[in-house]
């Protein structure tokens, strides 16, 4: 059978394309296939990720770049049994890196109903938190979380707070009090097992900062949820407190009476003074600070420069509006 000549040309034709079009499409499928690997590598430098396992359950977080995860706590919160998972994450980019906090975002998850799996229960942002602990402040088998907060600066009392959340009896977590300075502190002050949160604050005055007066402001208890500020429970703590300034306070008033100078001549009588009335303040216990200025104040009016004298009695009419006429 004869062919034509122009026939088989096209028919070569034909086939150079279909070849041409083949190699084609297999070089494009190479490259594609390079593409999404160098992508898949790209992600998953930019994926913070970490696995536990609680019992049986397998568990896994990942975060995309800028987020990175800090810790994963595990701790059984309502005292169920279970524990749950804690998360503690942080967004830390090279504009924003800073030395004074840890973590700035915390989330919570639980056993799910059939405890196969775990679910998210909660999640809130913690800025400036530096650390993250499980204490037992009522006593009993429930835990609270305590995240200690640094804003950072050089007054550590004005810069450090903390955020307290509970875990209910229906297993939801709330954010039962938030301290945003103080210097938080734990303490089991009746010791008894139970906990108590004290919060601290400055007295300045008139002082540099030098010569600032720390003490304790509140005392927190924990009770039902929630936290109840009750300083007048904790009377025997301030006693304690008090008992230690007062002599220390008369035994310079002698000192100066017997002609001698204090060796620290900036703001002592001032200071030793309002020591002990902030603290009769904090206690709560206005007989005993009303007492205290009745038998103080006319010697201090002498014995003090004036601006000491009023801002000490300015104070004392804040908190005793009566003193003007005892």
């Amino acid at each position: 059978m004869k062919i034509h000549r122009g026939k088989i040309f096209i028919l070569i034709l034909i086939l150079l394309a279909v070849n041409i079009y083949s190699c084609s499409e297999k070089n494009n499928k190479k490259e594609s296939t390079g593409s999404s690997s160098k992508k898949a590598g790209e992600d998953k430098d930019k994926i913070s990720s970490a696995g536990v396992k609680e019992g049986s359950v397998d568990f896994r977080v990942e975060y995309y770049s800028p987020r990175k995860i800090y810790k994963i706590e595990k701790e059984d919160l309502n005292g169920d049994g279970n524990r749950e998972i804690v998360i503690l994450s942080v967004i830390k980019d090279s504009g924003s890196v800073s030395d004074y906090y840890n973590f700035d975002m915390m989330e919570i998850f639980s056993l799910d109903k059939s405890r196969e799996k775990y679910e998210k229960i909660f999640s809130d942002t913690v800025d400036y938190s530096e650390e993250c602990r499980f204490e037992s402040l009522a006593g009993d088998s429930t835990r609270q979380i305590l995240v200690y907060t640094n804003a950072g600066g050089n007054d550590k009392i004005m810069s450090s707070g903390m955020f307290v959340y509970g875990m209910d009896r229906e297993g939801k977590v709330n954010l039962i009090k938030y301290f945003d300075s103080g210097l938080p502190e734990i303490k089991d002050l009746n010791k008894d097992s139970t906990k108590q949160i004290l919060i601290k604050d400055e007295y300045w005055g008139v002082m540099p900062h030098t010569e600032v007066i720390y003490y304790t402001k509140e005392i927190y208890i924990y009770e039902n949820g929630n936290l109840l500020q009750s300083n007048q429970t904790f009377g025997e703590y301030y006693d304690k407190v008090i008992n230690e300034l007062k002599p220390r306070y008369y035994g310079l008033k002698r000192k100066l009476d017997a002609g001698m100078q204090a060796v620290d001549l900036s703001y002592p009588l001032y200071r030793e003074a309002l020591e002990v009335i902030v603290n009769y303040t904090a206690k709560g216990d206005m007989n005993e600070l009303r007492k205290f200025w009745n038998e103080e104040s006319d010697y201090l009016e002498k014995h003090i420069p004036g601006d000491e004298y009023t801002d000490m009695r300015d104070f004392i009419f804040k908190v005793l509006p009566t003193a003007k006429n005892a």
